[in-house]
């Protein structure tokens, strides 16, 4: 699978969207924080490409995850979640 290439779940495609954490703070403490932000892009697998045809979940971190590749991983089971409805307030029934 390439790096560009989305995840197949339950008939949506899934997107993680992994980016660098920013600081608020530009001192010596705030390096505690290092790591990655998570998101994920979910769309229906027919639909991929329309405008307006997918949706984009946050995960709320308390700390930012260390390893792209973990972060990586959260973000397609996040999408998994969502679409199982294991999320509440997260729904992608209208997609």
């Amino acid at each position: 699978m390439s790096a560009l290439s989305p995840r197949i779940y339950k008939g949506f495609e899934l997107y993680p969207l992994v980016f660098e954490r920013t600081f608020d703070r530009f001192d010596r403490h705030s390096r505690y924080d290092e790591g990655y932000d998570v998101a994920v892009r979910v769309c229906r697998q027919e639909a991929a490409g329309v405008a307006g045809a997918s949706r984009v979940f946050r995960l709320k971190l308390t700390a930012s995850i260390s390893d792209f590749g973990a972060a990586r991983r959260a973000a397609w089971q996040q999408g998994e979640d969502i679409i199982d409805g294991k999320i509440d307030g997260a729904d992608v029934s209208d997609l």
